[in-house]
């Protein structure tokens, strides 16, 4: 184990993915002013469903490598990462509070640091944050200039939720913004002790640079998405045409690739809907033409209300109907309900008069905190089909993808199926099932 010790500021799915990878490596203590998910990670319980996360919560534990704790205050440490939560304003612009709170607790910890240590803001946060926020704040309370005293780097995390700790212990690339030279030499080294030479692929930026690289890469990502399922809308139109197939034929063009060209119900979760419209305000404070952020968010915010009318417009009025939901967290692998595209979806199912039950592997105990009474929770998947008279599939979770168009037939009242999340091979689920999914052109197949 190296002597090096990490303090980690955040425990959300940022902060504590991250520490509990670093612990592998080196001592690391993790810090949350929230004391009851303190005491959770304390006593080895995971407070969210991450693919791998428990295990090397425990043995981080066991090994006495990985500690939690509420406050920084007493603890000195050679490296610090800022990942607390930059949620969003009214005004889609985001608020900046915990990363400056978490600042001034380093800088705390910093006064009374007698080596100079690295500062990685990892927060997702607009470009020039680094900057005007995080630097100010740890110079004011530690009484120490950037770049003498301590080091800082803009460090934006790019973890997918359900794959959060691959991504950490294997990511596609490391982005650096430091803000001098010796920070730059730190940060190259620190990284260079936490993964294996050239396993990791580094691009050193200015810290502007850095965060606007995040930025950069999920208004992209969004942009694709939104794309596509302005095409499978037009795809719906011609009979015969599946936006699976246009999709493959525009992912073979090798400048443009497949990925995020899978039409659905749209984005969702803690990153994109929150990050585009930050971006978005950013850009128009900046007097700049952000229109075309605009428009992804927009197509975004249309496609649950698109996949409804595609049931109704097969099942005809709602009123007094059953409609089942097939998935609450807003993608799989995650109990993450954030912006999940169930929750405008069910909204528009309500409002047509249907009456709706919901099921999700993991997500349902989040999920009640959203919906409440509003709607009937399910036990399994059979169990919310069952006497259904239209189901959507909204989360591509495996177990899903295993129920077979028989066992639609025969649980369900009269079998409309919106695979929304397209898992399911339309040839197969077309005999005695009115089929749809997002994309298919022609509307309704059935047998």
């Amino acid at each position: 184990m190296s002597a090096l010790k990490v303090a980690v500021v955040g425990v959300g799915y940022v902060g504590l993915s991250t520490a509990v990878c670093l612990a592998t490596k080196f001592r690391t203590v993790a810090v949350d002013i929230n004391e009851g998910r303190i005491l959770q990670l304390r006593a080895g319980n995971a407070p969210i469903f991450e693919q791998g996360l428990a295990p090397l919560l425990r043995k981080g534990l066991a090994s006495k490598r990985l500690s939690f704790s509420t406050s920084l205050e007493g603890q000195v440490a050679d490296v610090y990462f800022i990942a607390v939560g930059t949620p969003s304003e009214a005004d889609g612009s985001i608020d900046l509070s915990q990363v400056k709170a978490a600042a001034a607790s380093v800088g705390v910890s910093v006064r009374s640091s007698r080596s100079r240590p690295l500062v990685f803001a990892k927060s997702t946060a607009v470009p020039g944050s680094a900057r005007t926020v995080v630097k100010p704040a740890i110079e004011e309370a530690s009484g120490k200039v950037c770049g003498v005293g301590f080091g800082l780097c803009a460090n934006p995390e790019f973890l997918k939720e359900g794959s959060a700790i691959a991504d950490t212990l294997k990511p596609d690339r490391v982005v650096l913004g430091p803000f001098d030279s010796l920070s730059k030499r730190q940060a190259v080294s620190f990284y260079g002790r936490f993964y294996r030479k050239g396993s990791a692929r580094l691009l050193v930026t200015s810290p502007e640079g850095a965060e606007l690289v995040k930025y950069g890469s999920n208004a992209l990502l969004a942009t694709k998405v939104s794309f596509i399922n302005m095409v499978a809308s037009l795809c719906e139109r011609f009979p015969g045409t599946d936006v699976g197939e246009v999709a493959r034929g525009i992912g073979m063009d090798r400048r443009l690739g497949p990925q995020f060209l899978q039409a659905g119900p749209g984005f969702g979760g803690s990153c994109f809907p929150k990050d585009l419209r930050a971006f978005s305000k950013s850009i128009e404070s900046e007097g700049l033409d952000n229109s075309l952020v605009r428009d992804v968010l927009e197509i975004n915010e249309r496609q649950p209300k698109h996949v409804a009318q595609l049931g109704a417009a097969a099942a005809g009025p709602l009123t007094g109907k059953e409609a089942s939901v097939l998935g609450l967290a807003f993608k799989a692998g995650t109990d993450d309900v954030r912006e999940s595209r169930s929750f405008p979806l069910i909204d528009e199912l309500l409002s047509m008069g249907a009456t709706v039950r919901v099921f999700d592997p993991v997500a349902i105990p989040a999920a009640r905190k959203v919906l409440g009474t509003r709607v009937v929770y399910s036990s399994s998947a059979a169990d919310c089909i069952k006497g259904a008279d239209i189901a959507f599939v909204m989360t591509d979770w495996p177990e899903f993808r295993t129920i077979s168009a028989a066992h639609y037939r025969k649980l369900m009242r009269s079998p409309i199926l919106v695979d929304a999340r397209r898992v399911y091979d339309p040839s197969k689920y077309a005999k005695g099932i009115q089929f749809l999914a997002v994309g298919l052109g022609g509307g309704v197949r059935s047998a």
